[in-house]
């Protein structure tokens, strides 16, 4: 039945789960209120039996002869039993004097017990079968004046109003009860029908996207919040991502294939044209070094493209302490060396010590200072400065180079993005250094961000928690 179950519309099973909760609150109160209701007539008919029994008591005691014997009044047995009850006068021994039945109707089962309990007036009412006929049969004691018994007045009423009343009651209770959860089941599976109607929409979109491959389709949302409109926004939030992911994928595809071929193709021709017979060997040599420098380019984007299909698998760094003035100063006196053609300072460095992967972090500085170099004319400057406030350490590289157009402020961070002034100067580049640097900043909790410097050009600011004790 479990497993039948799960093949079952999510909206059905919502539907028979408020229908189960409805008939469960349905037989509570229906099966109480038929017990109180039956109580209630249970209790009213037997008080009747029994008043209507000492009132025939009272009666019957005034039939009592001179001889002490009693001789009920047929007339005053005939208004009894035009009550609708069954009235049967007993002598002290159990005898019958008078019976309102016609004389062939059988007696009523009448035992010495019930005679004795009703002489201590302790009969209460007992239910008896009189001719298949379920009656409730109650006995009092006849005295005469001067307290003598003289007899017993046996009432009995039959029980089968009561019980056509229960059963009328009953039938109603069963049936008002069946069209209830007929109608709170449509009206349930109806109301979640339209709940989760966009749910639906959202699992026909997301078919549509997987068997097309088009995420700009969108679901409609539902009212402000509604859980179900809720969702659909969340979805609709989704599809945009997994849109501007996949557009910025299928441009870094056709960017890396690009930047790619580009090296390939003149290292073929230049491999090509060294083949050539009769070329001069100082100019076999030139076209080598050519094909080894496109080479190493290539072995650098690829190794780039490395790093950030780590970072997209979500590889965790490993943190240790690191003192970030150090690496800074480290990163510094290398690039020094490396890019004579500026002039490399150092401001101001206040030691301070952060959690982070000290490989990464230096890499990050390295791209830095490298870009800042690369971009800066000879006789330029690039300076660096580290200050802690408030629980951050920032990391500032400053060059005089050829700054950042504003067109291009919101792209920097891309990859294999490239501005047309970085373009112009070093058409060599590849685009994915400041990519890497814009993850090992987030992946250190920190930013980063480059804005043009007044005066011309730019200004690369890095900030990152500093390590609590």
């Amino acid at each position: 039945m479990r497993l039948q179950a799960l093949h079952l519309a999510l909206r059905t099973r919502l539907a028979l789960l408020y229908t189960s909760l409805l008939v469960i609150a349905l037989i509570v109160f229906g099966g109480g209120l038929y017990l109180v209701l039956d109580n209630a007539l249970s209790n009213s008919f037997n008080q009747a039996l029994l008043d209507n029994a000492k009132h025939a008591r009272g009666a019957f005691a005034a039939d009592v002869g001179p001889n002490g014997q009693l001789d009920p009044s047929p007339r005053l047995l005939a208004q009894f039993a035009a009550t609708g009850g069954r009235v049967e006068v007993l002598s002290p021994t159990g005898t019958i004097l008078a019976d309102s039945a016609p004389g062939a109707a059988a007696p009523m089962p009448i035992g010495a017990g019930d005679l004795a309990l009703a002489a201590r007036n302790e009969h209460g009412v007992r239910e008896i079968s009189v001719e298949g006929d379920i009656k409730r049969l109650t006995i009092e004691p006849i005295d005469s004046t001067s307290g003598q018994l003289v007899g017993y007045v046996a009432w009995a009423e039959s029980t089968s109003p009561l019980r056509d009343l229960l059963r009328t009651v009953s039938i109603a209770l069963v049936v008002g009860g069946l069209l209830v959860v007929l109608l709170a089941f449509a009206a349930g599976w109806r109301l979640a029908r339209r709940a989760l109607a966009p749910v639906v929409e959202v699992t026909d979109t997301a078919r549509a996207i997987s068997l097309s491959g088009d995420f700009a389709a969108r679901v409609e949302t539902g009212p402000p919040g509604d859980e179900i409109g809720e969702l659909a926004v969340a979805f609709n939030e989704m599809l945009a991502a997994l849109e501007a992911n996949h557009q910025a994928l299928q441009r870094f595809f056709g960017d890396a294939s690009h930047q790619l071929r580009t090296p390939l193709t003149t290292i073929r021709a230049s491999l090509d044209l060294a083949q050539r017979p009769g070329l001069d060997e100082t100019e076999r040599r030139a076209i080598l070094a050519d094909a080894q420098a496109e080479a190493g380019r290539m072995a650098r984007l690829i190794g780039d493209l490395l790093s950030l299909a780590r970072a997209d698998a979500g590889v965790r760094l490993s943190f240790q302490p690191v003192e970030i003035d150090a690496v800074l100063l480290e990163c510094v006196r290398e690039q020094r060396q490396a890019a004579q053609h500026v002039r490399m300072t150092v401001k101001q460095v206040a030691p301070s010590i952060v959690d982070g992967d000290r490989d990464r972090l230096k890499e990050l500085f390295l791209i830095l200072l490298e870009n800042a170099a690369r971009y800066t004319p000879a006789g330029g400057t690039v300076s660096t400065s580290l200050e802690v406030r408030d629980g951050r350490v920032t990391i500032g590289v400053a060059d005089t180079g050829i700054g950042i157009d504003e067109a291009d402020r919101g792209h920097l961070f891309e990859r294999l993005y490239r501005g047309r002034r970085a373009r112009e100067m070093r058409p060599a580049g590849t685009g994915l250094g400041l990519a890497i640097a814009h993850w090992i900043a987030e992946a250190h909790g920190g930013t980063i961000s480059l804005e043009p410097r007044r005066g011309g050009g730019t200004l690369a600011m890095v900030t990152l928690p500093e390590r609590t004790p």
